[in-house]
């Protein structure tokens, strides 16, 4: 790692500003760095990873079969590769993370969106069309709030940004009209609020019957979690590993570890490496 740049990315501006920022500061890195070969980029899915066109992310408005790889050669110059952004921590946790060297893992973002990047027999899986498998539009519930277009889905309950939402419906006459952010029903059932930890066990069931879901599907060897993992902690970890022992196969569970991501707060930077690399 030589460099980096950080910025928020306002989604709400359209792709049109965002895009600007991105070549804006990748001329910045390349004009520091004259010797870069190729660039990386990891992006919320949908998304036809193979032709690098993003197809309407639910984080992402107005991303509607943008060619963003296109662009982004056309405007730095140089090759680049396209990858789901949970494909891309399952990379970057394989090559340099808590994963190092297994070659059945699952990578959970459990962050803004929810997502899944899997590794299967040392390669990153894609399906037909370049397309990830998008495992936050599953349905989870019939009811609950609503994520990536569809109310209950597995988005709607697994998410970090979903703890704001999993409060408003939940416990509408506390917080429906003035939902409080991810972080303050963190801070809240870290603090003992009895609904917040309610809300915050939903979370984390929800995440562990996924995590079972996979493992029945595709026994990894380890599935790696990303943010909430790190900011909710023991007591978080603890209710989602009840509820995937519960959940799975017994053979599921004893093949299968979960584990915080390895990499911590540097696994963003990982991740656009080890897109660029295109392993």
């Amino acid at each position: 790692m030589l460099d980096r740049r950080e910025w928020p990315s306002k989604a709400t501006r359209g792709p049109q500003a965002m895009i600007a920022d991105l070549v804006r500061y990748g001329r910045e890195l390349l004009r520091a760095h004259p010797s870069a070969q190729t660039v990386g980029v990891p992006i919320g899915g949908p998304l036809d990873a193979a032709r690098g066109i993003i197809q309407s992310p639910p984080n992402l408005p107005g991303w509607d079969e943008i060619p963003l790889r296109q662009i982004l050669q056309h405007e730095l110059s140089l090759p680049v590769h396209i990858q789901h952004d949970a494909a891309a921590c399952a990379m970057a946790e394989r090559l340099w993370g808590a994963a190092r060297g297994l070659n059945h893992i699952a990578y959970l973002t459990c962050g803004t969106g929810f997502g899944v990047g899997l590794i299967l027999g040392g390669r990153v899986h894609y399906g037909a069309n370049g397309h990830n498998c998008e495992i936050g539009h599953v349905r989870y519930r019939d009811d609950g709030p609503e994520a990536f277009g569809k109310r209950g889905s597995l988005e709607a309950f697994g998410a970090g940004s979903s703890l704001s939402r999993l409060a408003a419906w939940k416990f509408p006459a506390r917080w429906a009209a003035h939902p409080p952010t991810s972080p303050e029903i963190g801070a809240q059932a870290a603090q003992g609020d009895a609904d917040a930890v309610e809300v915050v066990a939903i979370n984390a069931v929800a995440v562990g019957q996924t995590c079972a879901l996979l493992a029945d599907l595709f026994f990894p060897e380890m599935i790696v979690l990303g943010s909430l993992a790190n900011y909710l902690g023991e007591p978080w970890l603890a209710k989602l590993h009840a509820a995937f022992e519960a959940e799975a196969l017994p053979a599921a569970v004893n093949s299968c570890r979960i584990v915080p991501a390895g990499l911590g707060k540097k696994l963003q930077d990982c991740s656009a490496l080890a897109a660029a690399m295109g392993t």
